[in-house]
């Protein structure tokens, strides 16, 4: 009896971490559709992996390593209806890192903050319509 309350217990908690998950989940455009990022659940977080770009080796990037595959989302928790937070964010173009966050404003528009200090950055995503867009890289399990 204790056991089945226990899960029931755990269940109710973990029911609304899931469904704050799968809002901002699936695949979306960076600004002037330059690449494409899919977030995912990573644990009780979100992650998102840049799955394509325009521009295969843009010029400018700080960072040389190949940037389909690369993680530019980490690890941000849900911290409100729609707000997720306590994450970082990689720049490709500095190869820096940043504390950020996601807003989803609604259910075709994700505003990416991202900060250092107190200089912020804002970019507004636009959720990738799969039927409408250019196909995707194939990612290896890491």
């Amino acid at each position: 009896m204790k056991a089945a309350l226990l899960l029931a217990t755990s269940a109710l908690f973990a029911a609304p971490q899931v469904q704050a998950q799968a809002g901002v989940t699936g695949e979306w455009w960076t600004p002037g559709f330059n690449a494409r990022v899919r977030i995912e659940p990573c644990g009780d977080a979100v992650c998102g992996r840049i799955v394509w770009l325009w521009d295969e080796a843009p010029k400018g990037v700080a960072d040389k390593s190949p940037l389909i595959g690369r993680l530019v989302i980490d690890r941000m928790q849900a911290a409100e209806v729609n707000v997720w937070r306590g994450g970082r964010l990689y720049n490709p173009e500095d190869g820096r890192d940043y504390k950020g966050s996601l807003q989803l404003q609604s259910p075709e528009r994700l505003v990416v903050d991202g900060c250092v200090l107190f200089i912020c950055q804002t970019q507004v995503w636009r959720r990738a319509d799969p039927g409408r867009s250019p196909p995707v890289a194939v990612l290896s399990s890491q």
